[in-house]
């Protein structure tokens, strides 16, 4: 019995058996990924033809085909049946083979002067767009829920750390605010990279322009871009490095709650005690049965170092190769992927876990030692009129006779009315200015 061998995009005329492990080997795990990017190269595909039909290079029965093929893709792959396959490669061969196949000829036009490597790009910046989107969303409910819990415990004290050892007082507004606080310069450094992102590298073909004069401004206004990328070289080099920006961009906001993560970990324990957390968030051991554990957290903390290796990942595979297409970027598409998606999760879980984890006010207030307050009874001397260094001394010399009581220690910190001290946090205005992101 004969086998069938399907044909390549690169076939001419002899059709040749692809060895079946190389193939595997160049697929990958692409395939599960481009299985995620189909609606997207859809978009593009649309866009594109659109374009061809605007130089006169489809007819208008044409241009009303491929659109007809295109949403008949877009409706099997929503309801998870249009499947990219081995044979396939990757979802635009499965898209054109689609259109060829139900369309005739008018699916071989649809890559005039569009090759896979402009065509890659732009489906994973439309991606990487919508996730952007989403990921920034997450990253605002995460901010506003740290400001409204800041604002809820505004004044309970907490020990304030320097070499991890107790330092000055502060709040529990004011650990909680400076999340909430991180969270937003992450948001501004995220919309400057997704305004960087938003560029259109469509119609640049392989990676050197086309003998075509189509409009690529009007590509871009089709698929909602805010910039036509420019130089067809740079469009392509600019694959990997965009991927990295956009996970500088991921790096930052995990950052924020790797320290939130660390420091809930720590108040937590055992040795703290400093704030509690519900059943609804924790897990137990499979032996000691008083375990209450916080993985959660842990893990959050954990896929920190995650998203920082995907990032590093993206950057040595852009860096010593020569400009111009490479396969090697296929590479890229697992990290990113991962990247993206741990960030957004890593949100999500960081507002149930603020939302959930309540200061033990008792132990705060036993925490309160009153070496703590040591600097704050030196200033009370400046303010008498001595010499800051003078009064230093005097306070230094004579720890054993500080004390502070329960109703001190709340009125010592409302003094702090400076611009981000305890007593002047700013929290209206910071819920304010996150609503308003």
């Amino acid at each position: 019995m004969s086998k069938t061998v399907k044909r390549k995009l690169w076939h001419k005329k002899d059709v040749v058996e692809m060895d079946h492990m190389v193939e595997e080997y160049n697929a990958g795990k692409d395939l599960q990924y481009d299985q995620k990017l189909v609606g997207y190269d859809v978009d593009g595909s649309v866009a594109y033809a659109k374009m061809l039909h605007k130089d006169g290079i489809l007819s208008d029965e044409e241009l009303g085909d491929l659109e007809k093929g295109l949403a008949q893709i877009r409706d099997l792959w929503e309801k998870g049946e249009f499947e990219v396959k081995l044979e396939d490669e990757d979802c635009h061969t499965a898209i054109e083979a689609y259109l060829v196949a139900n369309y005739g000829d008018v699916g071989k036009k649809i890559h005039t002067a569009r090759s896979r490597n402009d065509q890659v790009i732009v489906t994973e910046r439309l991606y990487i767009r919508s996730k952007l989107d989403q990921i920034r969303e997450f990253a605002i409910k995460a901010a506003l829920g740290f400001a409204k819990s800041a604002k809820k415990h505004e004044f309970v004290p907490m020990p304030g750390y320097t070499h991890t050892q107790k330092a000055m007082p502060t709040t529990v507004g004011m650990w909680l605010g400076s999340f909430a606080e991180g969270l937003v310069d992450d948001i501004k450094f995220l919309d400057t990279v997704a305004q960087l992102n938003n560029q259109n590298p469509l119609g640049t073909g392989a990676g050197y322009g086309t003998p075509f004069g189509f409009d690529r401004d009007y590509l871009s206004e089709l698929l909602g871009f805010e910039k036509t990328q420019s130089n067809s070289i740079y469009c392509h080099n600019s694959r990997a490095k965009n991927h990295a920006m956009v996970l500088d961009a991921c790096v930052h906001l995990m950052m924020t709650l790797n320290k939130f993560a660390t420091d809930s970990i720590l108040f937590s324990s055992g040795q703290y005690l400093f704030f509690e957390f519900g059943d609804n968030i924790a897990t137990g051991s499979s032996i000691m049965p008083q375990k209450r554990n916080l993985d959660v957290a842990e893990l959050l903390r954990a896929r920190g170092a995650t998203v920082v290796a995907c990032r590093q990942e993206i950057l040595m595979n852009y860096m010593n190769k020569m400009s111009g297409y490479h396969r090697d970027g296929q590479e890229l598409k697992r990290p990113y992927f991962l990247g993206l998606q741990f960030t957004q999760d890593s949100l999500e879980v960081a507002s149930i876990i603020s939302e959930n984890i309540t200061p033990n006010e008792d132990h705060l207030y036993e925490a309160m030692t009153p070496e703590l307050f040591a600097t704050h009874k030196a200033f009370a001397l400046v303010k008498e009129g001595m010499p800051f260094r003078d009064a230093y001394f005097e306070v230094g010399n004579n720890l054993g006779d500080l004390k502070v009581d329960r109703e001190e220690i709340v009125e010592m910190l409302k003094e702090s009315k400076h611009k981000g001290g305890a007593g002047n946090l700013g929290l209206e205005g910071l819920i304010e200015e996150i609503g308003g992101l």
